[in-house]
């Protein structure tokens, strides 16, 4: 169940232009931040702000839209962090205990965890790259303006937004880097109310929350007032378990540090550790943000040893390259927990009415079916998708099978709601962002009480585990059966030249699989039995390299900035990470 975070898109030469900050000369600043005093934020209070996230209107319409509120009490060590209303994350650091609350189909549920980790045999190098001195601390909510990077450059009205037209005191951060591929000039612009509230976040550059690529932010602020929390409002729900276990604990807190809610909150506030211009430059790059010096020492010495692999990978007699990407400064452990949380976990049996699958059967003869295959850019193949950050990957997957048969039925394409499956399918034993099965996902879909699914459109992707929304009309309704291939490599070649794209499932373990770039994904150390699999694919086609070397053509669900454009080629038998081992297409009895 893996997630793609965010990678930064960035041009050769990206200059802010219409969003340049108005800087004041070096002198005026300078005058001005002599005579300013920095505001200070409470240590107890209250505040609500909307991030706006506009990449995802590549895909859809509407952009993602997230409503925080949050009471800190940085006197007694507690926080309680609230999504639109739904989602939430409570912290007592006296305990070192935090508990997400989550939408379940129509109801709640609750994981209780620890703020800085379990134990287990990595808990020491966890430690290490992820606590700080003095024990467990409350995730920052308001950025620290008296930290070096960010300078008071006076009075100015706010252009845009919900504060339009009111004057500010503004606090600025630009940057103009060059990484090697050009020089990238960025820009932050925090407005204070001159009473001295958190008003407005502008952002041209690396998104401060999620690290996401290049491009326009904006974040407002509202209902910040001082004072101490209701006695309640850290109440610990009745639905939560007293203690966390080891591995849910880390598993989960490593999926809310790196996703959703915990990710956006945790590095609004600006790096104030560096010291290595290769790390500095990938942490910009990435939007990282270090607690600790001891994590950014810790993180700069995974990112070094990643960085070491890749380039004796590179150096050697490989089919296939590597890059840094996102995933550079995480270790192998992390990478496990939030990405892959299904590894070692059984493997659920269906729910419900076994006679909705089937086996495949050829209907032409080997010799007919072509050496190569591409479905690449046709109606079959739906755009590549990115699950940004969200363990839904087995609904990625399901939904790519749907579409296709969709196409196949009706020589029409229709783009369908993954978060649509993933709020309302819980009956089936799959858990939204924290993981599921393609097989469960079309149980649930090809039900008689189910029996279709609402469009993207309708039914937007958010990113986050939300309840079922039961208003939104289905797009598409439809019956039939889920078709499991067998009989390895030949019949899956036949059954893609017949059907179409389907999903699969792939060994995303190995070291060299996050950090895929180009060629033949050829790695021995993948597993191929299916109870060790544990990512959702879609397999788009297959070829052969100029090198003779045969590949599946897989299409992953990372965005595009990950790989060859979204896709990766996978080396066919012995070695192919187990993609034959059990690929499902949808077959329509009925489509309207």
């Amino acid at each position: 169940m893996l997630v793609a975070l965010f990678v930064v898109a960035l041009s050769a030469t990206v200059w802010p232009s219409a969003h340049s900050l108005p800087l004041s000369t070096h002198s005026d600043v300078q005058s001005l931040a002599h005579k300013h005093q920095v505001p200070k934020w409470p240590a107890q209070y209250q505040v609500s702000w909307s991030l706006t996230i506009p990449f995802i209107t590549k895909l859809q319409s509407t952009p993602f839209v997230y409503n925080y509120t949050v009471h800190q009490d940085t006197l007694n060590g507690r926080q309680l962090s609230t999504r639109d209303g739904v989602e939430s994350v409570l912290q007592i650091v006296d305990t070192n205990t935090m508990y997400q609350i989550y939408p379940k189909v129509d109801t709640w549920d609750c994981r209780t965890l620890e703020i800085d980790g379990g134990g287990g045999p990595t808990a020491q190098q966890r430690r290490r790259l992820l606590s700080v001195e003095n024990g467990p601390k409350l995730t920052l909510v308001l950025p620290d303006l008296s930290e070096g990077k960010w300078t008071f450059n006076g009075t100015s009205k706010i252009r845009t937004g919900a504060w339009a037209g009111l004057e500010a005191d503004t606090y600025v951060w630009p940057l103009t880097e060059d990484y090697g591929y050009g020089r990238v000039s960025a820009s932050y612009a925090f407005y204070v109310s001159q009473g001295g509230s958190p008003l407005r976040l502008e952002m041209w550059g690396v998104n401060l929350y999620t690290g996401g690529h290049f491009d326009d932010y904006e974040v407002d602020f509202r209902n910040f007032s001082a004072g101490s929390p209701p006695t309640d409002i850290f109440k610990i729900p009745d639905i939560c378990p007293l203690k966390p276990s080891v591995r849910d604990s880390y598993v989960g807190r490593m999926q809310m540090r790196h996703s959703g809610l915990m990710r956006h909150l945790a590095i609004m506030h600006p790096n104030a550790h560096w010291g290595d211009a290769e790390y500095d430059a990938f942490v910009h790059r990435h939007g990282r943000r270090h607690r600790s010096e001891e994590e950014y020492q810790g993180r700069a010495q995974v990112f070094m040893d990643n960085q070491r692999m890749i380039e004796q990978h590179n150096a050697g007699n490989h089919s296939y390259k590597l890059e840094l990407n996102h995933f550079a400064d995480w270790t192998r452990e992390e990478y496990r927990a939030v990405f892959l949380p299904n590894t070692g976990a059984p493997r659920l049996s269906p729910q419900g009415d076994s006679s909705l699958v089937r086996q495949h059967v050829r209907t032409v003869p080997a010799h007919m079916v072509p050496n190569t295959l591409d479905w690449r850019g046709s109606p079959a193949d739906s755009p590549v998708k990115d699950q940004a950050m969200c363990g839904g990957c087995w609904a990625f997957g399901a939904v790519a099978s749907l579409e296709a048969a969709y196409f196949r039925q009706t020589g029409k394409q229709l783009l369908l709601s993954e978060q649509n499956m993933m709020d309302c399918s819980w009956s089936t034993g799959n858990t939204a962002c924290m993981g599921g099965f393609q097989d469960l996902a079309f149980q649930w879909v090809l039900n008689n009480t189910v029996g279709g699914l609402a469009s993207e459109e309708a039914y937007p992707y958010q990113g986050v585990t939300n309840f079922c929304r039961k208003d939104v009309p289905q797009a598409a309704k439809f019956s039939g059966k889920y078709v499991e291939v067998t009989g390895g490599e030949e019949a899956l070649k036949e059954a893609l030249y017949t059907k179409g794209p389907m999903t699969v499932s792939v060994d995303a373990g190995p070291d060299a699989f996050q950090f895929y770039k180009s060629g033949v994904f050829d790695e021995a150390k993948c597993q191929t039995q299916l109870d060790k699999l544990d990512h959702a694919v879609i397999i788009s086609g297959y070829g052969t390299s100029p090198e003779g070397q045969h590949y599946w053509l897989v299409k992953n669900t990372w965005s595009t900035n990950w790989g060859d454009k979204g896709y990766i080629q996978i080396a066919r038998q012995p070695d192919d990470c187990g993609i034959a081992s059990q690929p499902i297409y949808i077959d329509f009895d009925h489509v309207e």
